[in-house]
């Protein structure tokens, strides 16, 4: 009995020892999850969005972590939707850099966000006046 008994312990001792070893989260989510629920029930609180967004991905580098797969491309595209195109570019390259299966995809919005966010050349009508944009 006493040998049964010594042997559960060392059972239990060597599970525990286990599960103390198990590896870390693979991705640093942060408050992720919680931030998309709360934009999908109120999507007008914009601002909190965007911040929880920057949130996610200044801590996971700070703390030297992996920023989840799609987490850059997120937020450039939030910045792209703001109209801050310019801003968003740097977001969709370090999205392709670090999975390169979204190469493509993050190409075309490098693109559009380059074509966003070049000045458009002024149109001209008869006589050189400045015609309005529709």
């Amino acid at each position: 009995m006493a040998g049964r008994a010594a042997t559960a312990a060392l059972a239990l001792g060597l599970a525990l020892s286990a599960a103390a070893c198990a590896p870390g989260p693979y991705y640093a989510w942060g408050g992720y999850d919680a931030a998309l629920h709360a934009h999908y029930r109120a999507p007008q609180d914009r601002e909190a969005w965007v911040a929880a967004l920057a949130a996610t991905i200044r801590a996971a580098e700070q703390e030297g972590l992996r920023v989840p797969p799609g987490i850059y491309a997120e937020y450039g595209y939030a910045l792209f939707e703001e109209g801050r195109a310019a801003e968003a570019i740097p977001w969709f390259e370090k999205e392709k850099a670090r999975w390169p299966e979204s190469r493509l995809l993050m190409d075309k919005m490098i693109r559009n966000a380059g074509q966003r966010g070049a000045p458009a050349a002024p149109t001209t009508g008869p006589a050189g006046a400045a015609e309005p944009r529709s």
